[in-house]
């Protein structure tokens, strides 16, 4: 089994035109790599590009997947905020 080289994928995915965000210092100093599921969906969405009409789509997704639960959070903290106010 070969072992895995960082370096070279990197080399690869920068010959393929890919772009990956994880490969930056400040990634790697956080631990995001391709093998952490942060890391990957760092990756994966990174390397959407804007002048394609599906990678436009899929972000959009992305957004909606991402901010539905952090609007349900803010909703849930002011309702919490505004029973105070009554009471």
């Amino acid at each position: 089994m070969e072992e895995y080289d960082e370096e070279a994928f990197l080399r690869h995915l920068d010959t393929l035109g890919v772009p990956h965000p994880y490969g930056s210092r400040d990634a790697q100093r956080l631990g995001l790599d391709r093998n952490t599921e942060e890391g990957a969906l760092v990756a994966f969405s990174g390397a959407l590009r804007a002048d394609k009409p599906i990678h436009r789509i899929v972000a959009w997704v992305l957004l909606v997947a991402f901010g539905i639960p952090v609007a349900a959070a803010l909703l849930h903290l002011v309702e919490g905020l505004l029973e105070a106010l009554v009471r």
